[in-house]
């Protein structure tokens, strides 16, 4: 008898697959990681600025157009990383090896989002500075 089903892959190329595809995924994960000091730098020279920031006439403090939303997208785009890691090593051990391949190619979605999430956050966060000034040129 023929059957249409395609015929299912030997445990050793599964399982290279998976080494593979987890390897994939460490590597974008140790790309990504020592950008979180870089965001760290631009929190702290963003956060210069903004209590740098005299009152108004009103005795408030107004942030400079955009200044908030860069902030608080670095801090997300840093949140995402610490939560993907958290939940990445609480799982891992604990998948059957029959569903290592959709948990892995899930993770792969993830932290690829992680990692856009970071760039960009770093992207406008440098692009923010250079149009509005760096804490020393206040």
């Amino acid at each position: 008898m023929f059957s249409c089903k395609p015929a299912e892959k030997p445990v050793a190329d599964a399982t290279a697959e998976n080494k593979a595809l987890e390897d994939s995924l460490m590597a974008i994960h140790d790309e990504v990681m020592p950008k979180l000091t870089d965001m760290q730098k631009l929190n702290e020279d963003l956060r210069k600025i903004k209590t740098a920031i005299p009152e108004n006439s009103e005795g408030k403090i107004v942030s400079p157009e955009g200044l908030d939303g860069v902030m608080e997208r670095l801090k997300l785009s840093e949140q995402g990383m610490w939560d993907w890691m958290k939940q990445y090593h609480d799982q891992r051990d604990s998948i059957p090896a029959d569903q290592l391949k959709p948990f892995l190619d899930h993770q792969m979605e993830l932290i690829l989002s992680v990692q856009e999430g970071i760039n960009t956050s770093i992207a406008n966060a440098q692009a923010w500075l250079k149009t509005n000034g760096t804490p020393n040129a206040k």
